[in-house]
């Protein structure tokens, strides 16, 4: 048969997490105010429980701020790549917005100086600011040989007289490019014009790069 002390020692677990009826509540209460044997026996128990809770806390915290450092990173590499993408964007429509302000006009062979002189100033007159280069059939095959490097060799065949490679204005301008070909694509002497307005920027750009 139990006595007493075992029978509250049996219910001081309970008692310190307060889930006793008032009956046994009562009765734990009554026997701890005259029994310092079980009294000990409960604050060995609070303090347990008080370093357990400790750890727990300790625990916990580490957890949160493991799981910050984690959310941290996390946001970190994203916009470490949000910025990578942004500036690689800038990249492309810088290079983009260059090559789209230019053009080239290709002559016919058989265009005469001042069939030149009128498409130059018809652009004139439709540009605020431009740079203008009228490169001659001769100079298009310098720098198409200067292009091949080692294989310029490859064009040997072609002189002043055979040479397949047409006349051209070159154009840089601040003007929308379209307004330009629009009042010049009809004018005489004109062989076809190339504009890069509806170019993908980003193939443009690994163009420009593959030719680095």
């Amino acid at each position: 048969m139990k006595n007493e002390c075992d029978i509250v020692q049996d219910l001081l677990f309970s008692y310190n997490d307060g889930i006793l009826s008032e009956t046994s509540k009562e009765l734990v209460e009554e026997h701890l105010k005259k029994c310092n044997k079980c009294k000990e026996i409960l604050e060995e128990i609070k303090q347990e429980n008080a370093e357990k809770n400790q750890v727990k806390e300790i625990d916990f915290f580490k957890m949160i701020k493991k799981n910050i450092n984690k959310k941290n990173i996390i946001i970190l590499v994203f916009f470490i790549i949000l910025t990578i993408v942004i500036l690689f964007n800038v990249q492309v429509y810088n290079n983009y917005n260059e090559i789209a302000s230019t053009m080239e006009i290709y002559l016919k062979d058989d265009i005469t100086n001042q069939q030149i002189e009128n498409i130059k100033n018809k652009i004139i007159e439709k540009s605020k600011n431009i740079e203008l280069e009228y490169v001659s059939k001769e100079s298009a095959l310098d720098r198409l040989k200067n292009n091949l490097g080692e294989n310029k060799n490859l064009l040997n065949n072609f002189d002043n007289q055979s040479n397949p490679i047409p006349a051209s204005i070159e154009i840089k301008t601040d003007t929308k490019i379209q307004t330009i070909v629009e009042s010049i694509q009809d004018m005489p002497g004109i062989a076809h014009i190339t504009t890069h307005i509806n170019s993908n920027p980003y193939e443009l750009y690994i163009q420009r790069i593959m030719k680095k």
